[in-house]
């Protein structure tokens, strides 16, 4: 067993309990040594993870520790793997990344690992798209409210220049939509990323209004006859 995964096990083992729970105790559950067990129990507390009790007597989570059990189901662990999967497809290089590595932590501390391996649910590859990187300087615009200079193609060939507070991005199979509040128009537009020739950050940020804008494009979304 790889000491990650082990860390992880012994956060969930003290979860479970009120009690100390010894490192006699976890040593026999993990099959390794008392002393390895003190040693990870220096490597949690390293970690800020508020571990109470000391040798000889038994360890506890303390106080504060709020991090949900990594524990799934077996239609959480089918919901997980696909959503990750279509994310390791279609999304930017860095988010793409992070679904990656968010399946392996699932896959080193889930007591169901191996199910992940055996899902036969797959996310098909819908194409190359060449504005990736473009959805991560989205995606951190969206972040901090960042105000955005937008160069954008029309279908006519036209090209204008937008001045948006990027909102959301939306996912189609063969499209990718940033969802802004558009200054020029003042109203909400969607912009199909690949239509996107350049983005600039204004310096500007529109914070304070971010959470009613958001609330505003639902709304306006909503009201579209369908």
């Amino acid at each position: 067993m790889k000491k990650t995964e082990r860390l992880f096990r012994i956060i969930d083992r003290l979860r479970g309990h009120k009690k100390a729970v010894t490192a006699e105790t976890l040593a026999a559950e993990l099959h390794v040594s008392i002393r390895t067990i003190y040693r990870d129990m220096k490597a949690l507390e390293k970690q800020a993870i508020p571990i109470e009790g000391e040798a000889g007597v038994g360890y506890m989570l303390g106080a504060g520790f709020d991090a949900p059990p990594l524990s799934f189901d077996r239609d959480e662990l089918d919901a997980l793997t696909i959503g990750l999967r279509l994310v390791g497809r279609e999304a930017d290089p860095i988010l793409a990344g992070a679904a990656l590595s968010a399946l392996e932590k699932i896959r080193t501390v889930s007591k169901t690992a191996s199910e992940i391996e055996d899902t036969p649910l797959y996310a098909p590859d819908f194409g190359h798209h060449e504005h990736l990187h473009l959805m991560s300087v989205m995606r951190m615009a969206m972040r901090n409210a960042t105000v955005m200079d937008l160069e954008y193609e029309a279908l006519s060939g036209e090209r204008t220049l937008r001045t948006v507070k990027p909102l959301a991005l939306i996912f189609f199979p063969n499209a990718h939509l940033l969802a802004t509040f558009c200054t020029l128009r003042q109203g909400f537009r969607n912009f199909r990323m690949d239509r996107i020739v350049s983005a600039r950050d204004t310096g500007e940020n529109f914070i304070a209004e971010k959470a009613k804008l958001l609330r505003g494009y639902k709304a306006h979304e909503r009201a579209k006859p369908a």
